[in-house]
């Protein structure tokens, strides 16, 4: 890859010095293909850790906007908690709907994160809607309530939504949830779908769920490939698959096998495979049928140490049908990983955007600055392979 610029990229957001927690985390980026400027037009949010007693200081959900592709960025506008008066605080996503659904046109702009509140006694999968490109934002509805924002530990909480149009144009939203322990299931990945736009939610089903009670699938982020199928990325926390990130496909972004089905590994013939914080993406470079890109938190060896290039690594795929072949690729975005700093934050996640025509991809994620706090960083780069 020939990169833009620095290969440690450019802060997005740097919090201040007494930023809380993190500072931020967990970005999110979409391109707005149903947006009217000339350039490309792109939205990114992330995790903002701020606080106060104060309603004007609960945390919200910052949007940034770039008309050039990722080059640069201003702040836009916020997305802020209407609904519980708790803030909008953990694992925000964007999504752009590409055609009518329900009651929104093309160019709907969805949100949905988590609403918890400040002792974090609740977690809420809040959607909202915006229908001027982000500058504003209605709620619309609740996908999933769970129990306190801590994991593993026997909360109950639900976590990390997703979106993506199944094949018969409904809207569904994947998330991981931990309400099922009293069935054996430490964390699993599931959905809901929406006919009506997400106003309303159907019955959820298991995508990805181990009824061993260890291990915890999660954190699924959803991608389309050529064919029309769907690819689901997601981690698996636990003894056996320690962090490990697999991928399983869909013919139409609901049925997804049998949930106990852990799919392919992300991992290289020589057994690098990435683990945590997951993100897949689809781009037309690399061969006939395009390239499947995936990043992660870490790149770890057969052993589980450290693998060469953590922090600074892609792995990649033309082999759309087993996906049992990946190949190490540099990364547009090089930083040192969460082994590297020793706090988990760093990495948490690492999202991938291909340009319009495919040749370009930008990559964000949060990475150390001090004190255990972390920015937003982002860097792009041509793509050659």
């Amino acid at each position: 890859m020939t990169t833009d610029g620095n290969r440690t990229g450019d802060a997005l957001y740097t919090p201040p010095a007494d930023a809380p927690g993190a500072g931020a985390m967990y970005p999110r980026v979409v391109r707005l293909d149903c947006d009217d400027s000339e350039g490309e037009t792109l939205l990114a949010t992330f995790e903002q850790y701020e606080s106060g007693d104060d309603e004007s200081e609960r945390p919200v959900f910052p949007l940034y906007r770039s008309e050039d592709g990722g080059r640069t960025w201003s702040r836009f506008s916020e997305i802020r908690d209407t609904q519980n008066g708790w803030g909008l605080r953990y694992q925000p996503t964007l999504f752009e709907l590409p055609e009518s659904i329900g009651p929104w046109s093309a160019g709907t702009i969805l949100a949905a994160g988590n609403s918890i509140p400040e002792d974090r006694s609740r977690t809420k999968i809040d959607v909202y809607a915006s229908e001027d490109g982000g500058r504003s934002w209605s709620y619309v509805s609740t996908v999933a309530t769970g129990g306190k924002a801590v994991p593993q530990v026997g909360a109950t909480p639900v976590w990390e939504p997703e979106f993506a149009i199944d094949a018969d144009g409904d809207l569904v939203c994947y998330f991981a949830d931990e309400r099922h322990r009293e069935d054996g299931y430490d964390q699993l990945v599931g959905h809901r779908v929406s006919g009506d736009g997400g106003r309303t939610w159907g019955e959820q089903t298991f995508d990805a769920a181990i009824p061993d009670g260890e291990q915890r699938p999660g954190m699924p982020v959803v991608t389309t490939l050529p064919d029309g199928r769907y690819a689901m990325v997601f981690e698996i926390v636990g003894p056996k698959y320690e962090g490990g990130i697999f991928l399983k496909t869909s013919p139409d972004g609901r049925d997804w096998g049998e949930p106990a089905d852990v799919g392919s590994p992300v991992r290289t013939a020589e057994g690098y495979q990435l683990t945590n914080g997951p993100y897949v993406t689809w781009t037309p470079a690399g061969g006939d049928e395009g390239t499947v890109l995936v990043s992660g938190k870490t790149l770890r060896d057969s052993d589980g140490t450290q693998a060469p290039g953590s922090g600074q690594t892609l792995l990649a795929t033309t082999d759309l049908s087993e996906f049992d072949s990946w190949e190490a690729v540099s990364a547009p975005l090089q930083f040192e990983d969460a082994i590297d700093v020793g706090h988990q934050t760093v990495g948490w996640t690492t999202p991938l955007l291909p340009s319009r025509d495919g040749d370009r991809l930008l990559q964000l994620t949060s990475t150390s600055v001090e004190d255990e706090r972390c920015e937003i960083s982002y860097a792009a780069a041509s793509l050659e392979f």
